[in-house]
């Protein structure tokens, strides 16, 4: 019997030249690193805030998004994420602009910059390097360098930390040490499940990797514990996978797209659903998707459940996000294509130099 692609380690090797994989690997590692680094930087007190304005794209927002969702419930003044090149009006001398680029050269980051400068905002800032770290050593903004060499996608460890730093400054978060802590002890756990060493037979991710080839996935998430970790999904498949995918959100999804969903005809789709599940849902959001599974369970071919894990909001956001990347990166090495090329993109912000 021939082997599985996924467990073919030279093949995978050959598929994956840039080693996606080995840096998903390493997810419980950075965390521990960028742990290790980020207390000695100091953040000062800033003063009165009325709102946190978060700017970033692609891998460096979905921190922001990350931070806003676990944060609703904990922080006393809005979190916006902002993705393009408008500036919400009510920035002010009062607003908190958090600029996120890792490479520090995002062209709509630096644009927001300039112009949260122009309203006086409060402004810190963090990257690995390039034009935002310039302007900040320039202006001796709150400075976070966080290390380079990575795709923004795979450097998520190292935005989030420090973003969260901020909020555990602000009095925000202060549980997140101990959190963090055990973030890295469960990915480290959940690592040797889900690595490529784990054969498909007892790897849960590997399994739904298979299960979901040649399918375009749909995750649902739910609003307040995983509809960021929904989005992080859709991305990865996106970027790594170079799979079309699809997100929504519990409730939300219930006013809408539960209508067409019900009404698919098996075997005239080829969409495979996923679901996002914490303990931390409500019992009306619980109640909503059991509800919705048995609506369209049938037409749409049945469910797939991903449950986070862990005990704090960190170390369950991680957990969802770990499994993404892994599954993300089987996907793309199942279709036999590098996880870590984004030529398209590349292309774009070419064309846009120009």
């Amino acid at each position: 019997m021939a082997k599985e692609l996924l467990d073919e380690l030279d093949q995978i090797c050959r598929i994956d030249m840039a080693g996606m994989l080995g840096v998903v690997e390493r997810t419980p590692e950075m965390l521990a690193e960028i742990e290790k680094i980020i207390p000695v930087i100091p953040f000062k007190k800033v003063g009165k805030i009325g709102n946190i304005v978060i700017a970033g794209m692609g891998g460096s927002a979905i921190a922001g998004d990350i931070a806003a969702e676990l944060l609703t419930l904990k922080c006393s003044v809005p979190i916006n994420v902002c993705r393009g090149y408008l500036l919400p009006a009510y920035v002010d001398p009062s607003t908190l602009f958090i600029a996120t680029s890792y490479s520090g050269d995002t062209e709509e980051v630096l644009t927001l910059l300039k112009e949260a400068e122009k309203k006086k905002a409060k402004i810190a800032c963090i990257t690995s390097g390039g034009k935002l770290k310039e302007i900040a050593e320039k202006n001796k903004y709150p400075l976070f360098v966080i290390p380079g060499g990575f795709q923004p996608r795979a450097a998520l460890p190292f935005i989030l930390v420090p973003l969260f730093r901020i909020f555990e400054k602000l009095g925000f978060y202060p549980s997140l040490p101990q959190e963090i802590k055990e973030a890295i002890a469960l990915l480290k756990d959940l690592k040797n499940e889900y690595n490529s060493q784990n054969p498909l037979r007892t790897n849960p991710v590997k399994q739904l990797a298979k299960k979901l080839a040649g399918k375009t996935p749909i995750i649902f998430g739910s609003v307040g514990t995983t509809n960021s970790a929904a989005l992080r999904f859709k991305d990865q498949f996106n970027e790594n996978g170079k799979i079309t995918a699809l997100n929504c959100a519990f409730p939300e999804l219930n006013h809408n797209d539960i209508v067409n969903f019900a009404a698919l005809k098996r075997g005239e789709h080829n969409f495979s659903l996923i679901i996002l599940r914490d303990s931390l849902d409500g019992e009306r959001i619980k109640k909503r998707i059991e509800i919705t599974k048995s609506i369209i369970s049938s037409s749409i071919g049945g469910v797939n459940e991903i449950f986070s894990q862990g005990r704090g909001m960190f170390a369950k956001a991680m957990s969802l996000v770990l499994f993404a990347d892994f599954l993300s990166v089987y996907s793309a090495l199942l279709k036999e294509v590098d996880p870590s090329r984004i030529d398209p993109i590349i292309r774009l912000k070419k064309e846009m130099s120009r």
